[in-house]
Formats: C-alpha cells, structure tokens, sequence
C-alpha cells in the first residue's frame, strides 16, 4: 500500500494503478459535493469525472495533495456553474448564485472532506463498534440497537463507548487538518 503523502507523486509519473485509487476514494466525495448544487445523480457523475480526467491531464502540475484537491473542488464547482447557467431553471439560477459564493464553496468543501475523514475512521472500526456507531448516527438511541442486535444495553453503552474512544484516537491528527481545509 502507497503512504498518502506519496500518491501524488507517483500520479505525477503517470502510474495509472494509482490514480485509479485516487479516483475511486475521491470519485464518490466530488459527486456528493456537485449533487449538493446540481440535484442530480447523473449530471453530477458525469461532473465529478469529468473533474477527475481534468486533474490526470494536468497532474504533473501538483505536487501536494492541497493543491490537488483545490483544483478538484473548483474545477467541479465552475463544472456546476456551467451546468446551471445552461439549464435556466429557477431553481437552478439560485443554486447559481450560491454556488458563486466563496464562502457557500468553502462550507461545502468542509463539509465534504469532514464526511469523508469521519467515515473512513468509522469503516476502520471493529464490526460491532462499526455497527453500534452507524445506528447511533441513523438516531435510534440504546435501548432499540440492544434489541436490535440482540445484545444487553450495557453493551451498547461500554461498545459505543469505546468506539468513540478509538474514533478520538484515529481522528487526533486530522482535527487540525480540517481548520485548513
């Protein structure tokens, strides 16, 4: 497995095994981040991919992963700014003028890269932590997972517990990263 900080490098050389990796962990973050402005699955993969092929032409321009990803985020919101002045729906021209905003682009890449620290930490625990947590985010409180998974409430408690114990841990580094993002 290739370190993250070395991933670019070798995408610069052209090592298409690895951008394949980098797209298929970054693919489903640019669709999610173009479908908050376009509202549709497949105007917003087509984007998203469209944002990806743009980044392997230019790769050997970037040398960090910051910069790769900026590039991403913009070039996908000026994609989606494309797609909605073409439309010329209502509804759409608001997103347009929300999606020109810097500070609507700048909340919404937050939010994006949050989702996607947050749950690659979560598919990193254990499966019954794993599980405990995913229904806890779904909203169903204690005592319905102990049904649920046939377990005492208590070990609800004592597994969430430590589930959120070791999410701390794994989400230690990254705290700081996201005030920069």
């Amino acid at each position: 497995m290739i370190k993250k900080e070395n991933i670019i490098s070798y995408i610069q050389q052209g090592d298409e095994i690895v951008f394949k990796e980098f797209f298929n962990d970054f693919y489903p973050i640019l669709c999610s981040f173009a479908k908050t402005f376009l509202k549709s699955t497949d105007l917003s993969e087509d984007v998203a991919q469209e944002s990806l092929v743009k980044y392997w032409n230019k790769r050997e321009e970037f040398d960090t992963i910051q910069g790769v990803k900026s590039f991403l985020y913009v070039i996908t919101r000026n994609q989606c700014i494309n797609v909605l002045k073409r439309s010329k729906k209502s509804t759409d021209l608001e997103s347009l003028r929300a999606l020109k905003s810097e500070s609507f682009l700048k909340k919404n890449i937050i939010n994006q890269e949050t989702f996607a620290i947050v749950h690659q930490a979560i598919a990193s625990l254990p499966d019954r932590q794993r599980e405990i947590i995913e229904l806890s985010l779904q909203g169903i409180k204690n005592p319905e997972i102990a049904i649920k998974m046939q377990i005492s409430e208590n070990t609800v408690r004592t597994t969430k517990r430590n589930a959120f114990r070791k999410l701390r841990e794994l989400l230690k580094d990254t705290y700081y990263l996201l005030l920069f993002v």
